[in-house]
This record gives structure tokens, C-alpha cells and sequence, in this order.
């Protein structure tokens, strides 16, 4: 970490890149691996550089929404409980996603960008003919749970998960990630759930008690 500033008869060993006016400073980009042992050392990927204002708010993020179209982005984890296949008449059949993003990386232009897809909404389908409904939450596990669907009378159904994303991008060593037109959809099911009802039975007590 360099200091911005120093004490009187002292001076920076180096204060960054020098840009011209209509230009923005771009920090290097360094890799580290890990591996067996602890951590390489840090290499350096690509320099520094100045990139034009210009360049920055219209090229990149027009590039940068074409790349997020071209993603392949990997589909929401579609979990549910109970998680044996089965479930059972008028009980909870609970359903829940990671919620996470999905990143690349790739270069515009020459310069090293991150692209994410972020999910914005999910649509559950719980396979049954009840109707499909949307939301921004991405759900829970047991006994957190958010969402969740009673089945009515015995059969088999498929849920089905349909998740919207909206892109996102940012320049190697920048923090901030900026938005990108357009948007995209991925589809995710489980596998087939058998829905039986439970029923109690009488037994005779073989103990006598």
C-alpha cells in the first residue's frame, strides 16, 4: 500500500500512472495461485494503463452487454425437501435456490473485464396446475423456509425453476460493477416427486399393554 501523501523531505517512490486529462487510470491486474503449501507469488497479468473517458462509457459497456448475451450462464440449483423424491399430501413441500451469480472473465478491446449475471426474479412451478408464481427471494432450507406449496391429493410432479438475470461488468481493477442492458433466462426442474398421503392404522399391542 502506497500513502497518498508524505511527511516534509520524504516522496513517493512511485505515484501512479500519469494520464492525460480526458483519460482514466486502470490499475494493473496481478495473479495469485494456490497451491500445496500455501500461495504463489504474484504475477503481474496485465499492466496499468489509461483508458479514455470516452472509451470507458461508450465502448465498454456496449462490448460488455454483448458479452453477457454471449454467457453461458449455469442454471439455479433447484433444491427441495424432503429430499428422498417423495413428499406427502397437504405438508409443506419446501423449494430453494443458491441465489448466488455467475462470473467470467474475458478482454474488450485489449482490457481485462469481469461480466456477472445477477438473478433478479425466480418463477416456481410446483408441477401440480397451480399457478406458477415469481419472486425476488431465492428461498431457504428447513425450518427457514420461504418457499413452499401443498400438494392436495396423491400422483407425481415436476418442479420447475425459471430464473431471470441481469448482467453487470467492471473493469480489472475497479471495484464497482456497472449494469448492462438486456437481460437472460435460464430454466432448471427437479426430478419426478412421488406425492403420497400418510395414513394412520391401528395396531394390536403384541406387549398388552
Amino acid at each position: 500500500m502506497l500513502a497518498e501523501s508524505c511527511d516534509e523531505g520524504h516522496q513517493l517512490a512511485y505515484a501512479g500512472i500519469e494520464c492525460e486529462d480526458d483519460e482514466q487510470p486502470v490499475g494493473a491486474l496481478f495473479e495469485q495461485r494456490r497451491e500445496s503449501g500455501g500461495w504463489t507469488e504474484a504475477e503481474l497479468v496485465e499492466e496499468e494503463a489509461c483508458l479514455t473517458e470516452a472509451r470507458q462509457q461508450i465502448d465498454i459497456p456496449a462490448a460488455a452487454a454483448r458479452a453477457f448475451q454471449e454467457m453461458q450462464i449455469e442454471p439455479s440449483s433447484l433444491i427441495v425437501q424432503p429430499p428422498d423424491g417423495w413428499t406427502l399430501v397437504n405438508v409443506d413441500t419446501i423449494a430453494y435456490t443458491d441465489g448466488e451469480p455467475r462470473t467470467t472473465s474475458t478482454e474488450l478491446f485489449g482490457i481485462p473485464v469481469d461480466i456477472r449475471a445477477v438473478p433478479s426474479s425466480y418463477t416456481w412451478n410446483f408441477g401440480d396446475g397451480s399457478p406458477a408464481f415469481s419472486t425476488t427471494d431465492p428461498g431457504a432450507p428447513y425450518p427457514a423456509h420461504t418457499i413452499s406449496h401443498a400438494y392436495s391429493k396423491q400422483g407425481s410432479a415436476t418442479i420447475s425453476l425459471t430464473t431471470r438475470w441481469r448482467g453487470q461488468f467492471r473493469i480489472a481493477g475497479d471495484p464497482t460493477w456497472r449494469d448492462v442492458a438486456g437481460e437472460a433466462t435460464t430454466a432448471s426442474s427437479s426430478g419426478s416427486l412421488e406425492i403420497v398421503e400418510a395414513r394412520a392404522r391401528l395396531v394390536e399391542d403384541l406387549y398388552g399393554r
